[in-house]
């Protein structure tokens, strides 16, 4: 099978020509990954230099303009058996939809 296959001129016409597509979308993938990966890298650049630069001035202008809904770091929970029954309540209220917050 394998001989007569190595003998058949279609045959080898067809792996010739799968062999080439394959190779080409291969080499059209690569490049438009590529493209992609280099513009995902020069809009972040921007996005970073841009941010940086005006950080301040936003940041003085947000406070003031939504009312201080500025993120804040993450409180420690109560801890013993008041922090257990606390978590424990707001855990059953978000699985009965009693809780606003899900």
């Amino acid at each position: 099978f394998i001989k007569g296959l190595a003998e058949s001129k279609t045959f080898q016409r067809f792996a010739v020509h799968t062999d080439r597509h394959i190779q080409k979308y291969k080499k059209d993938g690569l490049e438009h990954v590529n493209a992609q990966i280099d513009e995902l890298h020069k809009q972040a650049t921007k996005a970073a230099y841009s941010t940086s630069s005006s950080n301040s001035a936003s940041s003085s202008s947000a406070s003031s303009s939504s009312g201080g809904n500025m993120l804040k770091p993450p409180r420690k929970p109560m801890e013993g058996i008041p922090g257990f029954f606390s978590a424990m309540g707001r855990v059953i209220r978000r699985d009965l939809g009693i809780d606003a917050k899900k």
